[in-house]
């Protein structure tokens, strides 16, 4: 991969050259909602309310079956995405879609990588002209990182980071999920996402969240340093609150001591195999173990048991908004177009 790609912010003269995509990606329950809501005090910065998690999907299509260039194709590509969640959180909310301006938006390019920015503009109203920068924030594109380089060359990837004790406790609460896996997954994908950061800091920046919720001004202004945007206070306030469960729901201000829960949260016992699973990304991000005194793995045969007891969970969670058919339909189109 190439490190040294040009994708500075502004010219010599000061105007402005990079208008994104800017991808704001980590594990479920790290602040990325959060970090969303913050940026999106920025006028210059637009991204879409809903998680889109297709990107995979489209990146598929495109070679399986071609540009969807004219009308007919088209149609039948986001026949393809209409039941994806990001469609059926947006039905939910009583807003319409109009597939023939998203067929506009792409401006005469079909490939995959203009198929999403066309998409984003128009749901966010980030016009070409406008000098804005237009992104997303999707949690699960941390598994697809070399993906999102290869389709947007100038892209720039913020990568927050959440302790990993924390994190599985607000799994656990949020959707009743395995501590232990929770901390399995964490340690492959966060260091994964680290070594990213490290092989290309122009394209990439890691926040901590929780060097977020201590010096919020300080962390933020890196970040628009780095995307090229100007801080603001504004943006030590979200709009609205965006969260809708855990310790966080409600709030529009950065709950600061939002850190450190799970001394109280978790057993010793379950701190110990939390430590002892994530080690290797724990030592990477500069978290240290209190309890574990070396790594631990777990076999293939029971993370794919415990992968059946999330799923039980996440469906039990989900059965009492949406119903047991509902969440199953939801969860099926979820698999298929994030992966």
């Amino acid at each position: 991969m190439d490190t040294q790609t040009d994708i500075s912010p502004a010219s010599a003269t000061g105007e402005r050259q990079w208008n994104g995509p800017l991808f704001i990606v980590g594990m479920p329950r790290s602040g990325t909602k959060l970090l969303r809501g913050l940026l999106g005090q920025n006028s210059l910065v637009r991204i879409p309310t809903y998680e889109t998690d297709f990107i995979p999907h489209i990146a598929r299509w495109v070679k399986d079956h071609g540009e969807p260039r004219n009308p007919d194709a088209f149609f039948a590509f986001y026949q393809s995405l209409e039941r994806a969640p990001y469609f059926v959180f947006r039905k939910r909310d009583a807003q319409p879609f109009d597939w023939k301006q998203w067929r506009a938006a792409c401006a005469g390019r079909f490939d995959a990588a203009a198929l999403f920015e066309g998409f984003v503009r128009l749901e966010t109203g980030a016009g070409f002209a406008d000098g804005v920068i237009w992104g997303d924030k999707s949690p699960k594109y941390i598994e697809h990182l070399p993906l999102l380089v290869q389709l947007f060359p100038r892209a720039r990837i913020v990568h927050l980071v959440r302790d990993v004790r924390d994190y599985s406790v607000s799994i656990r609460k949020a959707w009743g999920k395995d501590v232990r896996r929770a901390a399995a997954r964490w340690n492959a994908d966060v260091a994964r996402a680290h070594d990213l950061c490290l092989q290309m800091p122009v394209r990439f920046h890691e926040v901590r969240y929780e060097d977020l919720l201590a010096e919020p001004e300080r962390e933020l202004r890196r970040l628009a340093k780095f995307i090229g945007v100007p801080f603001s206070p504004d943006m030590l306030q979200t709009a609205r609150p965006v969260e809708h469960v855990g310790d966080a729901h409600g709030r529009r201000d950065i709950k600061r001591d939002n850190v450190g829960k799970y001394s109280v949260e978790l057993s010793r016992r379950e701190i110990e195999a939390i430590e002892g699973l994530a080690w290797r990304g724990m030592r990477a991000l500069g978290y240290v173990p209190t309890i574990a005194t070396g790594p631990r793995e777990m076999s293939r045969l029971q993370l794919t048991l415990l992968r059946l007891k999330d799923g039980l969970a996440l469906a039990r969670s989900a059965a009492r908004s949406r119903g047991l058919r509902g969440s199953l339909s939801f969860f099926t189109n979820h698999q298929r177009v994030s992966h």
